[in-house]
């Protein structure tokens, strides 16, 4: 944005502001890609979880994801529909639901690191590797900080 595209009554200061505005348009370009993908926005990070350790519990999920289980259990039903997860229950603990990729979970689920890194690029281009690398690093303290 410049200066003239500010709305009235904010900053361009505003660390809230500022972060609100990315994280529309990270995710506006995030819904762009998974379309071309036919994958549902909703299911990306279930996917990535999953991709980086099948057969989670629904409660890990949940945790990893910050979302209420209500949410979770929901997205996954309609994972399941789709055919791109699995339940099957814990043989150690029959309260237990474990979650894992099918075959086209797991083929999808595989195309969407490649994807992330190009949108990463795309939005960090104007940043040296050590911008980023501070950036992100700055980023992870905030996130860590508020928990």
């Amino acid at each position: 944005m410049t200066d003239a595209t500010w709305p009235k009554g904010t900053q361009k200061e505003s660390f809230g502001f500022l972060t609100q505005v990315l994280a529309r348009r990270v995710d506006d370009a995030m819904k762009r890609q998974l379309a071309v993908l036919d994958l549902d926005f909703r299911f990306f990070m279930t996917l990535m979880q999953l991709l980086a350790q099948d057969g989670q519990s629904q409660r890990a999920l949940c945790g990893k994801l910050n979302l209420p289980e209500y949410q979770v259990s929901r997205n996954l039903d309609a994972m399941v529909k789709s055919d791109l997860v699995e339940r099957r229950p814990d043989p150690n603990s029959r309260r237990t639901t474990q979650v894992f990729l099918t075959a086209k979970g797991r083929r999808l689920a595989q195309m969407l690191p490649p994807l992330i890194n190009d949108l990463n690029d795309s939005f960090l281009n104007g940043l040296t590797t050590d911008e980023r690398a501070a950036l992100i690093g700055m980023l992870q303290r905030i996130l860590s900080s508020t928990d």
